[in-house]
């Protein structure tokens, strides 16, 4: 049996902070796809909270080095109360559908159930850890780490509290392979671990996984692991939304999360960025169900 017992499913039917197809119906493939009933498989209990129902200001994408940053607020401050509910009612969340622009919403709603600090898995391919200043595309959802911790606009910066709500040294990025120029300066310039798939490779997927609990077990009690489903490779899941060679094996991303899971630290875990116009028979869909249920019960 897993160590998490109860789990609350949240679903994010929006795409406020990328721009893909597909994206804000993934939440509905993955419930198509069986996922509340394989987790009630390996957990005692399932409650599926539903989707998050909010009402978005017009998009607006009229500065390139920033777009749609209204959207993101509102449906991040709408995350973070319902991720605050969750918890408070005693489950531990698992968002479903939408992309990384959200994390805003979800750390905080964490913070205010569990209180500071709290740590991040970060498991994606790219480290979006770029400013309006670095960023090649404008897009939010490629900078959600670099503002969690303080770097970036001050409206989303201090969205919900005037301070960083992660502190570097508690975000490790696991599995990363591409990071533009001058993002990766700005990590290297950090106290952000990072974790490259190369790396993780090089030690064996448990072992790596063992090293950054230990690192955070250090510093937080709660953890929370976001899944930008890139981690893995294309040869493993062909609905992605913006693919990177190199990505880790169903085997390794397994054991990694599996070594998260039984930790301790975990307090919620997100599982976002799924291309449904590639998955049109559903089979990528189960696939990914396929997976949280073997991390969940390993």
């Amino acid at each position: 049996m897993a160590t998490i017992k109860r789990i609350g499913i949240v679903g994010d039917p929006y795409n406020v902070g990328w721009q893909g197809p597909g994206v804000h119906e993934a939440a509905a493939a993955f419930r198509r796809a069986g996922l509340v009933e394989a987790v009630r498989g390996v957990v005692d209990e399932v409650v599926d909270f539903g989707d998050i129902d909010v009402d978005l200001p017009p998009r607006d994408d009229s500065d390139a080095g920033l777009l749609n940053p209204e959207q993101v607020k509102t449906l991040s401050r709408a995350i973070a109360d319902e991720v605050a509910r969750v918890v408070a009612d005693g489950y531990t969340p698992l968002i479903i559908g939408g992309e990384d622009s959200v994390m805003l919403g979800i750390l905080e709603g964490f913070r205010r159930a569990l209180g500071a600090p709290i740590g991040q898995v970060f498991m994606d391919a790219h480290g979006d850890f770029n400013t309006p200043a670095t960023t090649p595309s404008g897009l939010i959802g490629g900078m959600e780490n670099a503002i969690l911790t303080g770097r970036g606009p001050e409206d989303l910066v201090k969205l919900f509290r005037d301070e960083p709500q992660l502190a570097e040294e508690n975000v490790t990025l696991y599995g990363t392979r591409d990071l533009d120029p001058q993002e990766k300066v700005a990590l290297d310039h950090s106290q952000v671990r990072v974790w490259s798939a190369d790396r993780i490779r090089g030690v064996g997927a448990d072992e790596a996984m063992r090293q950054v609990v230990e690192d955070l077990r250090s510093r937080v009690e709660n953890v929370y692991l976001h899944i930008d489903l890139d981690i893995l490779d294309e040869s493993e899941m062909a609905a992605h939304v913006l693919p990177v060679p190199n990505g880790l094996t169903s085997d390794e991303f397994v054991r990694s999360v599996s070594g998260l899971v039984s930790s301790g630290l975990l307090c919620g875990l997100a599982v976002m960025v799924f291309n449904t116009e590639k998955d049109p028979t559903g089979t990528e869909a189960k696939r990914v169900v396929d997976l949280i249920t073997d991390f969940l019960s390993a």
